[in-house]
């Protein structure tokens, strides 16, 4: 096969050219699909597999089945091409970031796409670096562990917190370093939503409010700013270490007045998580009007 011959991970090879589809959800929207073959721990032949995918993916698919012309697969094409395509992926990637570079660099200047050593060497594209980055910040999502597990086709979860860097066999540190980074832009967007009169309900609604209300008296912010956006996220930062941001709501975890504490099992030589199915009656419960239309659309 003509694809065979690409740098691109196998599942990504072997799409065919009818590879993308619609169907509906649960829900009655229409979900964006890729059909296609997996072959890591497979048998020789592969099984098929579905992904769900962004719209933008189908319209990729059909910028490649114009550019390419193999009758089977997406990615294959025959003959000599003057336009640089007959090159193999990585070249063309690499090409296609020399280019945004002579476009958007300014003259005598950095380089756009920042390079990497003292030297500031040009940075070297591979497939390989998409796809584990995308599962990096896939791991960083409430519970994207599993959803990266199911959409990489991973058996087992514990393959996928390798894969993203959250295993002790990654990049452990560098993975919590940025979960925490990421927990505290959440704490500062709550913040944001209560100055904003936003809506909020559970157990540790009334808590996290009082909290939020001291910070706001000790900062004096003037309605719709933010008097010091750094001294804002050091005052939050208690509340971001014991942040769990949820899908139907958050959680302040506490231990000491947690009730999925009652019921979880630590795992040997690891901390706790929290069960967040024990959320409703919890007092370490938080539900801000950011997840009020994901709530609605369970009730309904």
């Amino acid at each position: 096969m003509h694809a065979r011959n690409n740098t691109l991970p196998p599942v990504v090879r072997e799409l065919a050219r009818d590879c993308s589809f619609t169907e509906p959800g649960p829900d009655g929207r229409a979900r964006c699909k890729l059909r296609g073959r997996v072959f890591k721990d497979r048998g020789l032949a592969g099984d098929t597999e579905e992904w769900v995918v962004l719209d933008v993916v189908h319209q990729a698919v059909g910028v490649l089945l114009v550019i390419n012309d193999d009758a089977t697969h997406l990615f294959g094409y025959s003959g000599v091409r003057k336009d640089g395509m007959n090159a193999n992926m990585l070249t063309r990637l690499n090409r296609f970031a020399a280019h945004v570079n002579d476009l958007f660099a300014p003259a005598g200047g950095e380089a756009f796409i920042p390079g990497h050593g003292i030297s500031q060497a040009a940075w070297e594209l591979t497939t390989l670096q998409f796809r584990r980055t995308l599962a990096w910040h896939i791991a960083h999502q409430p519970f994207g562990v599993v959803a990266g597990a199911r959409q990489y086709k991973h058996a087992q979860v514990a393959i996928f917190e390798g894969y993203a860097g959250t295993s002790a066999s990654g990049f452990a540190a560098e993975v919590e370093a940025e979960q925490a980074v990421a927990r505290l832009d959440y704490a500062e967007n709550l913040y944001r939503d209560w100055l904003a009169s936003g809506p909020s309900g559970g157990g540790a609604s009334h808590k996290i409010n009082a909290e939020f209300a001291r910070i706001h008296a000790e900062l004096a912010d003037l309605p719709g700013t933010i008097a010091d956006p750094r001294r804002l996220r050091t005052m939050l930062s208690h509340l971001a270490v014991i942040l769990h941001p949820g899908i139907l709501g958050d959680c302040f975890y506490q231990p000491a007045t947690a009730l999925c504490a009652r019921q979880a099992r630590q795992p040997a030589g690891k901390k706790p998580l929290p069960m967040l199915n024990t959320c409703l009656t919890c007092p370490n419960a938080r539900r801000p009007s950011v997840h009020l239309p994901r709530q609605e659309q369970d009730r309904d």
